[in-house]
């Protein structure tokens, strides 16, 4: 085995370039060294994780999202059952005990990440204690901003909350750089605060990005700069070999016309929503490969990828940065998702435009976005109030806190979102998991209910979504039939975030029942 495998690598020395030979060799010293495990571990730290839980009478069920806290690389989750009536639980064959004496079942218990794991919990509320079988899964989400149905869509957290608006500013200035790079000017941005760009002669420019990540991009035919320090990031021209394992930023490169330079996608071809993505895996000249935390090492190296396009769900698995470093390929993490102005994220276009070389298609793509807001009029908006949500398997209301984008593209267009009443954290999930009592007391007078079709599947009719409830028919919306669903793309389109506000202003003005973005539910 061994021998075959120095043959191969022989080979490919022989008939591949400088570059690719060292991939080769990294990629091949890796896989004697340490194997090819296909997943990194999770760094310590505390967490937000979303939480599902089958079995038993389907009536039960446990708060989401709840806290995870990993230690010497073992998960710990604290979780809070709907009821009181829970007196242990037994977890791999262990017995735990409520950390509460008072309130809904409070339970510390191990966990894995990602896995359905078989558990019991006794409940005392039936005339006799009953041991029930579950089955409970935990998926880290956000800390942030929640707003995809799967992990590998959501915007993605793990900041260190003791980090203050100064220190992000801070890590946007000029970076020292070494060399004869002569520094000409930094590009003044519009909405976006966690990211900019500056111009140095002969083409080179530095992205930085809020979390002190600096990025050298090096134009086409030009050297590297000697004595560069370790923390900058070089991405060196031309950059048209990718793994893109962030999802939302696919839509950047279509708009662009540039989506063929996406060799290896981080989802599948059937959770593509982008036209251009979609073909080209059905074509066969972009393929999987592999999700961000279990990416294929081999096929990257066999395909000569020279960026890995992540978003910060990459942060937990610091095992996978290091892999890919090894393999001598740049990691660009995509940060659109922290920040505060929906227009911010959009802005993002440009950090693609210039590693493509379509930095005037980019300027003009953003133009025509942001023109379809600054020059929309709201005033047949009046006061009209609307919420968003959906309902998960536990019978829960998954809702988006006032802080959240989506809550203020509504406000671009013209309505008051109504959102849960509790403070708005910034550091904290804005996808927030209340009871549909709770949901009652501030929605049902709202004039329009959106249904989050991105988080769960949309009701196939009103009749449908009120068997859920009976409370639903008491809604103003439901009794005005003012209700809602997102398109399931919606999260994909971060490039069209002034068409899908437009969209908003359409049907709140209602001016529209159906839009691009959104659809009337009958």
């Amino acid at each position: 085995m061994f021998h075959t495998q120095v043959m191969f690598l022989i080979d490919f020395m022989k008939n591949r370039k400088r570059r690719f030979e060292l991939k080769v060799v990294a990629f091949f010293l890796l896989l004697f060294t340490v194997g090819l495990t296909g997943c990194g571990g999770i760094s310590d730290g505390e967490y937000t994780a979303s939480v599902s839980l089958t079995g038993g009478s389907g009536k039960a069920y446990i708060e989401s999202p709840c806290k995870v806290t990993v230690s010497n690389k073992k998960a710990e989750a604290d979780i809070i059952w709907s009821s009181s009536n829970y007196d242990y639980m037994i977890v791999d064959g262990n017995t735990y005990y409520p950390v509460n004496t008072e309130g809904n079942s409070e339970f510390i218990i191990p966990i894995e990440i990602d896995k359905d794991m078989e558990i019991q919990a006794d409940t005392t509320a039936m005339s006799q204690p009953h041991l029930i079988d579950y089955k409970l899964r935990f998926e880290l989400i956000d800390t942030k901003n929640q707003t995809d149905s799967d992990t590998e869509n959501v915007d993605e957290g793990g900041e260190s909350a003791e980090k203050t608006d100064a220190d992000y500013s801070e890590n946007l200035k000029n970076p020292p750089v070494a060399g004869n790079l002569q520094y000409l000017s930094t590009d003044e941005n519009k909405y976006a605060e966690c990211f900019v760009i500056h111009r140095y002669e002969d083409g080179y420019a530095i992205i930085s990005v809020d979390d002190g990540n600096n990025y050298l991009v090096v134009p086409e035919g030009m050297t590297v700069p000697s004595g560069l320090g370790e923390d900058i990031i070089v991405l060196s021209k031309p950059l048209d070999r990718i793994y893109l394992a962030a999802s939302g930023v696919m839509c950047q490169f279509d708009t662009l016309g540039e989506t063929v330079k996406i060799i290896l996608s981080g989802i599948e071809k059937d959770k593509w929503y982008v036209d251009s993505a979609r073909e080209a895996m059905e074509s066969g000249s972009m393929e999987y490969g592999g999700k961000y935390s279990a990416p294929d090492y081999e096929k990257m190296v066999m395909e000569d990828i020279n960026l890995a396009v992540e978003n910060t769900m990459i942060l937990h698995t610091p095992k996978v940065l290091d892999k890919l470093k090894e393999l001598g390929i740049p990691v660009f993490i995509d940060r659109c998702s922290y920040e505060k102005e929906p227009l911010g994220r959009l802005e993002w276009l440009k950090i693609y435009g210039l590693l493509t070389d379509k930095e005037s298609e980019a300027e003009e793509a953003f133009k025509v976005q942001t023109d379809l807001v600054n020059n929309s009029d709201n005033s047949d908006a009046g006061d009209k109030t609307v919420v968003v949500f959906s309902i998960n398997s536990n019978h829960m209301v998954s809702t988006k806190k006032r802080s959240d984008y989506f809550s203020k593209m509504i406000e671009m267009a013209g309505a008051r979102y109504l959102g849960p009443d509790m403070e708005d954290d910034e550091k904290a999930t804005s996808q927030v998991t209340v009871s549909v009592e709770s949901f009652y007391q501030y929605a049902s007078d709202a004039d329009i209910i959106i249904y989050n079709s991105t988080i769960e599947e949309t009701p196939e009719s009103l009749e449908s979504l009120m068997s859920t409830d009976i409370t639903f028919k008491d809604f103003k919306a439901f009794k005005t039939g003012s209700v809602y669903y997102t398109d399931k793309s919606l999260y994909q389109f971060a490039n069209k975030t002034g068409t899908i506000i437009d969209n908003l202003g359409d049907i709140i003005s209602g001016e529209k029942d159906d839009t691009e973005f959104f659809h009337k539910l009958r």
